[in-house]
């Protein structure tokens, strides 16, 4: 119905019940009818809600971006203007505040949040079909959020002034390493302005163990510098850090970033392979991906020829039973036996690979009901898994996984075995699975499953290999903890800060995801334990903190708002006239002596 039929509809309502209440027009009630018709018109327009009035935009949100970054200076004039630009072009209609959430705003007094998420916001205003005016300083963290807003919604962005400010942004670094070790530290450092040469320090815990000059930044510049360590004797979890000169520029909160670190750890993986192929290198990923432990490689490529993963440097096969001799966790792959006795090597499990050779059957997989294996085997959806290569048994221990030509096939060549001792084994005879890791999704996670459940059962399913692991090697105030999953579907985390003791304690539940999220801590360093392992969580300054180099520019979003006429039920002038339309022709009719 357009607005002409709409009205005309209402009108000729009011006509035909003016015509059955008056249906003899004489000269005194001619004014009854008129009033007659006008308010059954508008009783009309109020049902229909039609529209009326000039057609303009609809009011828009006003929100403020209320994070700590528009004071990262040391100077409130630029949260000053934004304040009185959100109130004038909010006029009489509330300010909204966002970052690290969405309210009324009622304290323009100082900017505080550790964040500067504009999603939920627009998330909410786009819900309700209204269009949103942002104002910020630039440093949204989620910017493509603003693609999602209604048409005529406007980002209105004030420039926090740029003095020079370097802060170190991010790190690389391995999250262990052995006494002696030489490795590999990188910083990345920023600044807003043009800055100075200066110089970046490695510290572990108190003690310096590394300089490097960063170069002189032009304005908006980033520069990444490298550093090798040896790591000094210790065995702790330490703190590491890489940071700037104290007082050396404006904003010193971000001067600094820290991240845990094992030093000295004993405990180390060794994976060793006569006949390096897809299955073993993929079993390396997935190793060095979910056990929090050192985790090194060796593949011979010829007699007396070895090659360390990773960097693909030379190394005397000397070196490589130096190696796996003690290790926590020793993947043996190909000829098992190469190192010698795979029990005579003093590491606490051994993880054999013993591939068949290529024309071997292709066999279909089965889980075996019972085996220490079973509860990590047991999702498995064989149905879906592609066949493995499989010939000879895997010998003795309880079977956890067998195939058959069939899935109807009576009983079933044993392809991996689980073996109880002083020192635990798990042997699979099989090759291929490397093809389940390529298929993704169920087969993926069999693989997974595969491989996680034999080294979470060889390393006893507790410690470090078993618990969640932090996801991210830079923690920030702020921003969610994020967890990846460990042996287990539940874990408690327990941590208490240094200096203040603040405690803080979660209850992490995976079910089948991979990864969570806890609440975002507040900085500083935090220690406690999961599930029984100690654990040290650095948190850094929140990203509010670190220089806006973001190319954001004040721009109308998605086109021109789109113009509506109000609808009827809007006024509320319109409920009182109609009322007074009927009294008045009540009052007339009482008046001619009508009922």
């Amino acid at each position: 119905m357009n607005d002409v039929s709409g009205w005309g509809l209402a009108l000729g309502a009011g006509v035909v019940v003016a015509w059955v209440a008056y249906p003899s027009l004489t000269r005194p009630r001619i004014p009854l009818a008129l009033l007659r018709v006008a308010a059954v018109a508008l009783v009309a327009a109020l049902l229909l809600d039609l529209p009326i009035g000039i057609a303009t935009p609809p009011t828009p949100l006003v929100a403020l971006d209320a994070s700590a970054s528009w004071i990262r200076n040391g100077d409130t004039s630029a949260w000053r203007a934004a304040v009185d630009t959100a109130r004038r072009v909010a006029g009489s209609v509330a300010v909204q505040l966002f970052g690290d959430s969405v309210r009324t705003g009622s304290d323009f007094e100082w900017p505080r949040d550790a964040a500067s998420a504009v999603g939920p916001l627009i998330q909410r205003a786009a819900a309700q079909g209204q269009r949103v005016i942002v104002i910020t300083d630039g440093g949204l963290d989620d910017p493509d959020a603003l693609q999602q807003a209604v048409a005529g919604s406007r980002v209105i962005v004030i420039p926090v002034r740029a003095v020079g400010d370097r802060a170190v942004a991010d790190v690389s670094a391995p999250t262990e390493a052995r006494v002696g070790d030489t490795v590999t530290l990188r910083a990345r450092v920023m600044t807003d302005g043009a800055a100075a040469a200066t110089t970046l320090r490695w510290l572990i815990d108190a003690n310096s163990v590394a300089a490097v000059t960063v170069p002189a930044l032009q304005s908006a510049g980033e520069a990444v510098v490298e550093s090798r360590v040896v790591i000094p004797p210790g065995d702790s979890i330490a703190v590491l850090r890489a940071a700037l000169p104290a007082g050396s520029d404006v904003q010193s909160r971000n001067d600094t970033v820290a991240v845990a670190f094992r030093r000295g750890a004993r405990q180390r993986v060794v994976i060793v392979s006569t006949a390096p192929d897809a299955d073993v290198r993929d079993v390396a990923t997935a190793l060095r991906a979910n056990v929090a432990l050192p985790t090194d490689a060796y593949y011979r490529i010829a007699p007396g020829r070895w090659l360390r993963d990773g960097n693909f440097t030379p190394v005397d096969e000397s070196a490589v039973r130096a190696a796996v001799r003690g290790a926590t966790l020793a993947v043996l792959h190909g000829d098992t036996t190469a190192m010698g006795s795979p029990s005579s090597l003093g590491t606490r499990a051994l993880l054999l690979l013993a591939p068949p050779g290529s024309d071997a059957p292709e066999l279909l997989v089965r889980v075996a009901p019972t085996s220490p294996l079973q509860p990590s085997l047991a999702g498995i959806v064989v149905e879906s898994l592609p066949p493995l290569l499989a010939a000879a048994p895997a010998r003795g221990g309880i079977t956890a996984l067998s195939a058959a030509p069939g899935m109807s096939a009576a009983g079933g060549t044993p392809i991996m075995t689980a073996h109880e001792g002083d020192v635990r084994r798990v042997e699979v005879s099989a090759s291929g699975y490397s093809r389940w890791r390529a298929r993704g999704g169920v087969s993926e996670m069999a693989f997974q499953a595969l491989v996680g459940g034999a080294t979470d059962w060889l390393m006893a399913a507790r410690g470090r290999a078993a618990v969640p692991v932090p996801a991210l090697m830079v923690q920030r105030a702020g921003a969610p903890v994020r967890w990846r999953r460990g042996a287990q579907p539940r874990a408690v985390v327990s941590l208490v800060r240094d200096g203040d003791r603040a405690t803080r304690r979660d209850s992490l539940r995976f079910g089948d995801a991979a990864e969570i999220t806890s609440p975002a801590l507040s900085d500083g360093v935090w220690r406690g334990t999961i599930d029984g392992s100690a654990i040290v969580l650095p948190v850094n300054a929140s990203r509010e903190w670190l220089p806006i180099v973001a190319d954001m520019r004040s721009v109308l979003l998605n086109g021109e708002a789109r113009a509506v006429r109000r609808g009827a039920r809007s006024l509320g002038w319109l409920y009182l006239a109609t009322v007074l339309l009927l009294a008045a022709e009540w009052l007339l009719r009482r008046r001619a002596g009508l009922r």
